[in-house]
C-alpha cells in the first residue's frame, strides 16, 4: 500500500512540522468532528488551543511543545471544553533522516488526560527528569525553587543533584524579571520570551524560556529553558604588530584571518570617497586572483552603503541577489557567497572598511558583530602602521606597492 492511501484512511490527522521555519505541513485531510475545519488549529495556534481545550489540561499542551522543541518524541492526552468526557491524543516523534523536521499525529485516545514522554506518564514535577534541556519548578509566592532536572542543576551549578536558590541563578533585577514572567504565566496561562539568568560559572546566559502553570489555581510553575547558548568563547589573542622595518600589510592580514573560524577570505578597504575609488587588499585562497591594491570606482562600494545609510556593520546573506556593483564585479568573481564588513573612521570620516568573506551562502549571522569584536584593535592598530610606511615609500599620483 502507498503512503498516500495509508495516511488518507488513517483515523486521526498525520503532519509534520519544520522546527526552524515554524511551518505545518498536513499529511491528510481527517477532522475531529467536533472541530470540523478547525481541527488542525489545535497544532498550528495557540490562542485557539487555550480556547478550545480543557484548563487543567493546557499544561500538558505546553511541556509537549517544549519536547518537541527540543526534538523528543512525547504525547500528550487532552480533553475538549465542548465534551470533558472524550480524550484525544497528540503524540510526536522526531524525523530520524532529516533533523530539521518533527512529525506527528492527532487521533482518539482511550486514556485519561496525561503527559507522557518515554513511555512514561508525566506531570509537571514528574517531566522534569524526562526533558534533556534545562528546567525548574518555582514557587511564585515563596520566590523558591521547589524542583530541577539534572539538566538545569549543571547549568546552574556544574554538577549533578547541586542544589541552588534563586537569587543565585537569577539575583537583582534579573530575579525580578523571572517572578514578572512567572505571574504572567498564571494568568495567561503561558508565557514566552527571552530571559537573562546566570550560570554556575557566573556567565550571564541569554535564553528562550517557556513558563507554564503546574496545576489550575496553584502558585506553581514550570520554567523550561529551551535553548541556553553555548557559553562564549574567549576572543583569540592577536600578539601585537612587530615594530621591525620589514612590517608587510599582507602578512599582518593573514595574521588576522587565521584568528577568524569560518572566513575563507579577509580584505581590508582602503576608502579614498574624495578621490571617487577604494583599493582593496585581500588575503586568504578566495582572493587569491585579486590584484593587490586593485582600484574600484566608489559608486556602488560597500563603504558607499555604510556611509549613505549610516551603518554600524553590513552583511550579506547572498551575493547573488545583491544590486551593488561591487559584488557583481569582484566578489561573485572570486567565489564569495556571502561576507560581513566593518567600518572604521577617523574625525575625517570613514577611511577604511574590513571585509571578512566566506565561499558559503548565510556564513554569517546576527552575532557577527559580537564574534569578530577582537578584530577592532588589532586592524586599526595595522591600518594605522601601514599609513605611516605608506607615507613614506609612495611616489606622488602611484597606488600602494605590496609593503
Amino acid at each position: 500500500m502507498e503512503f498516500s492511501s495509508w495516511a488518507a484512511s488513517f483515523p486521526g490527522l498525520l503532519w509534520e512540522i519544520e522546527l526552524q521555519r515554524s511551518r505545518i505541513h498536513l499529511l491528510n485531510r481527517w477532522e475531529m468532528p467536533l472541530l470540523g475545519s478547525e481541527t488542525s488549529r489545535l497544532i498550528k495556534d495557540m490562542h485557539f488551543r487555550a480556547d478550545s481545550i480543557l484548563e487543567p489540561d493546557l499544561p500538558l499542551l505546553v511541556e509537549f511543545w517544549d519536547m518537541m522543541s527540543a526534538r523528543q518524541p512525547a504525547a500528550v492526552s487532552f480533553r475538549l471544553k465542548a465534551d470533558p468526557v472524550q480524550s484525544w491524543l497528540l503524540q510526536g516523534w522526531p524525523d530520524q533522516s532529516d533533523v530539521g523536521k518533527y512529525l506527528g499525529m492527532l487521533k482518539e485516545a482511550v486514556l485519561p488526560a496525561a503527559f507522557v514522554t518515554n513511555g512514561a506518564a508525566g506531570t509537571c514535577q514528574l517531566a522534569l527528569g524526562q526533558a534533556q534541556y534545562p528546567v525548574l519548578v518555582l514557587s511564585v509566592t515563596r520566590r523558591e525553587i521547589v524542583a530541577s532536572n539534572k539538566a538545569a542543576e549543571e547549568l546552574f551549578t556544574g554538577v549533578s543533584q547541586a542544589e541552588f536558590i534563586m537569587q543565585d541563578i537569577a539575583p537583582g533585577e534579573l530575579g525580578n524579571a523571572l517572578m514578572t514572567a512567572s505571574r504572567t504565566a498564571l494568568s495567561s496561562k503561558v508565557w514566552a520570551g527571552t530571559l537573562m539568568l546566570r550560570s554556575g560559572t557566573g556567565i550571564i546566559l541569554s535564553s528562550k524560556v517557556r513558563i507554564s502553570p503546574c496545576a489550575s489555581g496553584s502558585d506553581i510553575v514550570r520554567i523550561a529553558l529551551l535553548n541556553i547558548p553555548d557559553a562564549p568563547k574567549p576572543a583569540p589573542i592577536i600578539s601585537p604588530i612587530s615594530n621591525a622595518k620589514n612590517f608587510s600589510l599582507k602578512r599582518e592580514l593573514r595574521r588576522l584571518m587565521d584568528a577568524c573560524d569560518g572566513v575563507d577570505g579577509l580584505m581590508f578597504s582602503d576608502i579614498q570617497s574624495d578621490k571617487g575609488r577604494v583599493e582593496v587588499y585581500g588575503v586568504g585562497q578566495i582572493f587569491s586572483t585579486l590584484g593587490w591594491g586593485d582600484a574600484h570606482a566608489y559608486e556602488g562600494t560597500i563603504a558607499q552603503d555604510i556611509e549613505r545609510f549610516g551603518l554600524e556593520s553590513l552583511t550579506v546573506e547572498d551575493t547573488l541577489d545583491s544590486i551593488k556593483s561591487i559584488d557583481w564585479a569582484m566578489f561573485i568573481p572570486c567565489g564569495v557567497r556571502s561576507y560581513f564588513a566593518i567600518p572604521f573612521f577617523t574625525s575625517g570620516g570613514l577611511h577604511a572598511v574590513l571585509i571578512l568573506a566566506s565561499g558559503k551562502t548565510g556564513a554569517f549571522g546576527t552575532g557577527s558583530e559580537a564574534k569578530f569584536q577582537f578584530l577592532h584593535a588589532p586592524f586599526a592598530a595595522i591600518i594605522e602602521r601601514w599609513r605611516e610606511q605608506v607615507s613614506c615609500k609612495r611616489p606622488a599620483g602611484k597606488n600602494p606597492a605590496e609593503v
